[in-house]
């Protein structure tokens, strides 16, 4: 395997690592970290938790995408 291969998937599953933390850490505790109000619960402000929770489950998506792509594009030459 090339080394700037194994660089690149690393720092994806770093990425997503740390996406499906956070994400599991908003569901566990049904709340999320709103800029400059602090800690706000699911009851508090519904839309914004279910958006967030969107859109860190699109960006594991495109984390996992983005892997599969890199190994696919490097052994299929």
């Amino acid at each position: 395997m090339n080394n700037l291969l194994i660089y690149s998937i690393v720092g994806n599953l770093f990425g997503l690592v740390l996406c499906l933390g956070y994400g599991l850490y908003c569901f566990v505790n049904k709340g999320f970290h709103a800029k400059g109000k602090g800690w706000k619960t699911k009851e508090e402000a519904p839309k914004s938790y279910y958006f967030i929770l969107g859109m860190i489950i699109f960006f594991c998506v495109i984390q996992i995408g983005s892997i599969v792509y890199r190994l696919y594009t490097y052994y299929s030459i």
